[in-house]
């Protein structure tokens, strides 16, 4: 085997190498085509511009019925100011109401709008919509081929995790 810096001489390991030098610019090729999707904003099938946090915090409004600001809050993770914060924006947007708790009246429910309603609808559909589009590109894979993949995205996930 052979060991020169020349892509025509480095033997099989080379061409390993140049592989997965291919597969990490892919990765990160893919990842910054992510990244322009979620900063665009989007209607959601609605008359209004929305936010990728705005409409995660309409799914999570809709799945977690009679969650007030500070349960949002740590389900997604977030500080309870910004929670605060995408609701107000939501509301003036005419996609989420504030009512107060009937057990507890010094607390804020919210609940969707028809139009927040509507943009839920689409947004899970678009995620049907990708969940197909993966199924099809994974259509002929093995099982195996899947969990290498299913792994190999986790483990990619955890080191791009480490430097947050």
């Amino acid at each position: 085997m052979t060991w020169k810096f020349s892509r025509y001489t480095l033997g099989a390991m080379g061409k390993q190498c140049c592989h997965r030098g291919r597969i990490s610019y892919a990765v990160l090729r893919l990842a910054g085509k992510l990244e322009e999707v979620r900063r665009k904003t989007h209607n959601f099938g609605t008359d209004v511009r929305l936010f990728e946090a705005e409409v995660h915090m309409i799914k999570a409004v809709k799945e977690n019925e009679g969650l007030h600001a500070t349960g949002l809050a740590e389900k997604l993770n977030v500080t309870k100011g910004a929670v605060s914060q995408i609701i107000g924006k939501l509301q003036k947007k005419g996609m989420i109401l504030k009512i107060r708790d009937e057990c507890n009246q010094s607390r804020l429910k919210f609940v969707l709008t028809s139009k927040g309603e509507r943009a839920y609808e689409f947004h899970e559909a678009i995620h049907r919509e990708f969940d197909a589009v993966i199924d099809q590109i994974l259509c002929g894979a093995s099982p195996e081929q899947m969990f290498f993949l299913q792994t190999f995205l986790e483990s990619l996930e955890k080191k791009i995790e480490s430097y947050l």
